[in-house]
């Protein structure tokens, strides 16, 4: 176990900086995690029709874009993204850091939009909590070659729909996984 300790400090330091938004100024990085969000919504819309509405009916949703690593037997990913309160208008930029286990193999980006079903959801979201759950996924996804097709349940009773896809990258994995999002302190 000891052995396997720098390897587990280096997939960690890799994968929490490999999902920021872009840019040097909270401005800047707001605008480029909106217009990411705007990119991924487009690509379900039009692989999922009925995500649409469901998304402007909810109350709110979450949106997040994250790097996964899953070399074995634990899986490590890190995200950002925005919590958007349909009823307020308010957005809540956050991130999220995940570990987990199973068997498996990914080094991929992904997208994850999840359907909240109350304001509480909303609230437990946009002001930061762990979370467990599971995930399974098969994917083999560069530029447009490829496909992905992924499950993933989430703890509680937070959402009515979720959405995983990965963007690029390969998968193969099955894991149970315990995460914390938190608000983004500098994004405020």
């Amino acid at each position: 176990m000891i052995r396997s300790l720098p390897l587990l400090a280096l997939a960690l330091a890799v994968v929490s900086g490999c999902a920021a938004p872009e840019g040097r100024t909270a401005v800047e990085k707001k605008a480029y995690a909106m217009s990411v969000r705007d990119e991924a919504l487009a690509e379900l819309y039009a692989r999922e029709p009925q995500a649409r509405a469901q998304l402007e009916a909810a109350p709110g949703y979450v949106f997040l874009s994250g790097f996964s690593l899953h070399p074995g037997i634990l899986t490590f990913a890190n995200a950002y993204g925005i919590v958007q309160n349909n009823k307020t208008g308010t957005q809540t930029h956050i991130r999220l850091t995940r570990m987990g286990i199973g068997p498996g193999i990914a080094v991929k980006g992904y997208y994850l939009v999840v359907v909240l079903n109350s304001e509480e959801a909303i609230d437990a979201i946009a002001h930061g909590r762990w979370s467990g759950g599971g995930l399974a996924e098969a994917s083999f996804k560069f530029g447009d070659f490829g496909g992905s097709a992924a499950a993933e349940g989430l703890g509680g009773s937070v959402a009515t729909e979720s959405y995983l896809w990965t963007h690029t990258g390969v998968s193969l994995e099955l894991a149970a996984a315990y995460g914390k999002v938190y608000p983004e302190e500098d994004l405020k």
